[in-house]
């Protein structure tokens, strides 16, 4: 989507340019996306051979930020996919430690009952 959107603002920009450099003798040259595009001040013909390299050498730059950004895309959708296992792990292992916290109150419980249960037999031989 976005390197749709990127072409389209090239294209768009790629007519405008010569619009604005024939536009009048009151136009600024800086206010292109190139400087190149002017081949004689007193001429406002427009250079396209330079401004399709310029076009095309943004047209790389962007390529190789929408490279990048995809690379990184991956590498998040991995990482995200690897949190989701260790949360699933982890929800695993909470639920296995409630388990096993139950069943040493239980343990816990008829301890104290076998307790209480040995020392009325050891007061009553002594």
């Amino acid at each position: 989507m976005r390197l749709l959107s990127t072409c389209v603002f090239l294209i768009a920009a790629s007519t405008a340019i010569p619009a604005i450099c024939q536009s009048g003798p009151n136009t600024n040259p800086t206010s292109t996306t190139t400087t190149a595009a002017l081949s004689d001040p007193s001429n406002p013909s427009v250079d396209y051979a330079a401004l399709r390299e310029d076009v095309s050498r943004q047209n790389k730059v962007l390529q190789d930020q929408l490279n990048v950004q995809r690379g990184i895309l991956k590498k998040n959708q991995e990482l995200l996919k690897e949190a989701q296992k260790i949360d699933a792990e982890n929800k695993r292992l909470d639920a296995e430690k409630k388990k096993v916290e139950g069943q040493n109150a239980d343990l816990d419980k008829q301890r104290q009952a076998l307790k209480a249960a040995q020392k009325p037999v050891e007061t009553a031989s002594n």
